[in-house]
């Protein structure tokens, strides 16, 4: 996943190819999401607190997130009017 010219679909069948679940099994820590999105930390917690990128928390501590909903966010991004639209800066990095 390390290939930074692979495209975000490719990267997200990667994902899945290589977890060998169904994104909605598939459960991603913070730097897989900046490798997915190819985005800095600062960046994906923006996305957070923003609420436009959907993550769980375990007990105030570890954020994961599951891919099937981030790819959901993806899509979603797009069709609202986010504050922070989260699809146009995904594509401005992809």
């Amino acid at each position: 996943m390390q290939n930074t010219n692979l495209s975000f679909e490719q990267r997200v069948k990667a994902i899945i190819e290589k977890s060998n679940r169904p994104a909605e099994e598939v459960i991603l820590d913070d730097l897989d999401i900046q490798n997915l999105l190819k985005v800095s930390r600062r960046t994906s917690l923006n996305y957070r607190k923003s609420g436009v990128l959907p993550y769980h928390q375990i007990n105030k501590g570890k954020i994961f997130y599951i891919l099937s909903e981030v790819i959901n966010a993806i899509k979603t991004a797009g069709k609202s009017n986010h504050s922070c639209n989260l699809k146009t800066q995904i594509n401005e990095t992809i």
